[in-house]
């Protein structure tokens, strides 16, 4: 035997099709392809070091949030005067859905869901302009909520410190942290919570109000009125350009006790001469619980809609470190107690998990019935090549990798069109084992019998995933990253097939291959042999076994139960506790610290975290969660 040089010659014109050339061309430049393969491979793995990864695609709708506060009013009053005239203005909006609004004691908030493939800005910018017409109380302000999903809360941390107060730590977290990590690329917002808002207080003597003839609206006017700077142009003098300002605006509480309130028979009356500045609190609508401490400071981190959750955690873990590090005091310190990267993580190690054990599984199969070590690694080769072909193409798209994408992966499909071609070639160069043949030509005539099956097989799989892209709303935004997935794949294996399998097949079995016995194989070939002859002697009896295992099928499936998305644990538990709507805050406040001794009374539980209430911004509702780990 020998293996002579060269392409074949003979082959008749009509199997010299355009796939069948795709092959010959890949057999007449060995070198070329398998420099291109290692390229490939090389790309594929920078592109998947890269390729961000989370557990879910976004399925959120295109959502704007309006949220309006307006303090000390009944939740009938912000209904009718704010809730409804925003609804009524937001009508008619193009794209428009569903508009959802909850009015709560000094609290509006609308949302409005437009339809899937509408761009958010686009919908940011037209809510926007009818805001401008909404006739609102005086002093409100409705206000759109930042542009991140109800999956965007990608990280929690709390403000530990030994020795400063819940309002020492709410400051430092108003006026530093808020600010840094809002500066972060990809992050929406950084919503606090806990603490008491800071305040510069006039505690008033009712008997001295009334001596100096004042109210207390006139009170509060006048201190309004005596915070500001005026501007009062500029002139020139000397060759010098001057501005000329009045600075009133308050800066320390020793100032406010200067204001002047009114002057009686030429004597002012200063604000020190009716009450007292003091430093105190707003009244508070909500309450952050830390495991035994019963007021901490908790951040929470929303990633703005369309980013890329593993990109924007790296960026603010960074920022945290920094901030550590070089800008909060030393007895300060952001203590991260949930972070999206752990299960982001998980993911990851359970997809390379799964991706490994398919791999050695199909591996051993190959070898099995092939029977041949050499042809089932070249077929094996195929899964991770084609893998890392799809991850280059989800790269250049931008499509983030996925829990349901690469999972749903079925290795049997890749390597399906790769057995048959291997498969083909072994037999061929076996029957001719101990003959003089060019391995080219063999190789080319192997695969022209099979090209052209593998094409159309490959093509109807793809096919069958087509129709995925036409779901619409959250099914499309689930599923369509599993398609470009499984279709990218697909495709690379088909390439492989037609051009690397064949030029390895070239290399690695150039010293000939002979078919050898696998009892194995042949007793279950035997077996297969005399159920398909029963069947063909016996048409009716097996055309009636079928549709009652059909009809056994269809009955089970009815109990099997279904579930939209995959299930998934991360280790962490949201409780939530409904109390009566007429119940206080302080009441509701003694209970909250209840319940979290009880979740922390389970040993699997590490970290138990509360929230009570709504902060500052008002945008969300009574909870109380508890991460377990």
């Amino acid at each position: 035997m020998s293996a002579e040089p060269g392409v074949p010659s003979q082959l008749s014109s009509t199997r010299r099709s355009a796939i069948h050339r795709i092959v010959t061309l890949a057999l007449g430049q060995p070198a070329v392809v398998l420099a291109a393969a290692v390229t490939a491979a090389g790309v594929g793995i920078w592109s998947f070091s890269r390729l961000p990864v989370d557990a879910y695609p976004d399925i959120a709708p295109p959502m704007v949030e309006i949220v309006t506060q307006w303090p000390g009013q009944a939740a009938e009053e912000v209904e009718r005067l704010i809730t409804v005239p925003i609804e009524t203005e937001m009508n008619g909006l193009p794209n428009l859905d569903v508009v959802r609004s909850i009015s709560l004691y000094g609290l509006s908030d609308v949302r409005l869901v437009f339809k899937d493939g509408t761009d958010n800005y686009f919908a940011r910018e037209r809510v926007f302009e009818r805001l401008r017409d909404v006739e609102a109380p005086d002093g409100v302000t409705p206000d759109v909520a930042p542009l991140f999903s109800p999956s965007g809360l990608v990280y929690r941390y709390v403000l530990q410190s030994p020795d400063r107060s819940p309002m020492e730590l709410k400051t430092i977290q108003d006026w530093v942290l808020s600010k840094a990590y809002k500066a972060v690329p990809g992050v929406a917002d950084l919503s606090g919570f806990g603490g008491q808002t800071m305040q510069d207080q006039v505690m008033l003597d009712p008997t001295k109000v009334a001596g100096a003839g004042l109210s207390v609206p006139a009170i509060a006017e006048a201190l309004g009125a005596n915070n500001g700077n005026a501007g009062g142009g500029f002139y020139s003098e000397g060759g010098q350009f001057y501005y000329v300002r009045g600075l009133g605006r308050l800066r320390q509480p020793e100032d406010i006790d200067e204001v002047v309130l009114a002057v009686k028979n030429g004597t002012p009356i200063l604000v020190r001469d009716v009450g007292q500045v003091v430093i105190g609190y707003a009244p508070r609508l909500g309450q952050f619980g830390f495991n035994d401490r019963l007021d901490a400071v908790e951040g929470v981190v929303l990633m703005r809609t369309g980013e890329q959750a593993q990109t924007v955690l790296q960026r603010v873990q960074a920022k945290t470190a920094e901030l550590n590090r070089l800008v909060l005091p030393k007895d300060v310190r952001i203590v991260p107690f949930y972070d999206r990267s752990d299960l982001i993580r998980l993911t990851t190690r359970t997809v390379e998990d799964n991706l490994l054990r398919g791999i050695l599984l199909v591996i051993v199969v190959l070898i099995f019935f092939l029977f041949d070590i050499r042809s089932g690694l070249i077929v094996a080769a195929t899964i991770p090549l084609s893998l890392l072909f799809a991850f280059i193409c989800l790269d250049l798209r931008g499509i983030p990798a996925n829990l349901l994408s690469i999972g749903a992966i079925d290795f049997g499909i890749l390597v399906d069109g790769a057995v048959v071609m291997v498969e083909n070639i072994h037999r061929s160069l076996a029957r001719r084992h101990g003959t003089r043949y060019s391995i080219r030509e063999v190789i080319a005539e192997a695969a022209a019998e099979v090209d052209r099956p593998v094409v159309y097989a490959v093509a109807i799989i793809v096919a069958g995933f087509l129709p995925i892209y036409a779901l619409s709303g959250p099914s499309g935004r689930l599923f369509r990253p599993m398609a470009d997935t499984t279709i990218f794949a697909l495709v690379g294996a088909l390439a492989l097939t037609l051009t690397v399998l064949p030029v390895l097949c070239a290399v690695l079995l150039r010293g000939g291959v002979r078919e050898r016995r696998n009892a194995a194989f042949e007793a279950v070939r035997e077996a297969y042999t005399r159920v398909l002859d029963w069947c063909l002697a016996r048409p009716r009896a097996t055309v009636l076994a079928s549709l009652a295992l059909f009809g056994a099928s269809l009955l089970l499936a009815a109990g099997i139960g279904a579930e939209f998305m995959p299930h998934l644990d991360e280790g962490a538990l949201w409780v939530r506790a409904t109390m009566p709507a007429t119940i206080s805050f302080e009441e509701s406040a003694k209970l909250v610290p209840q319940f979290r001794q009880i979740l922390r009374g389970f040993p699997e539980v590490t970290v138990v975290a509360s929230e009570h209430g709504r902060p500052d911004d008002g945008v969300q509702a009574r909870r109380i969660a508890a991460a377990g780990g």
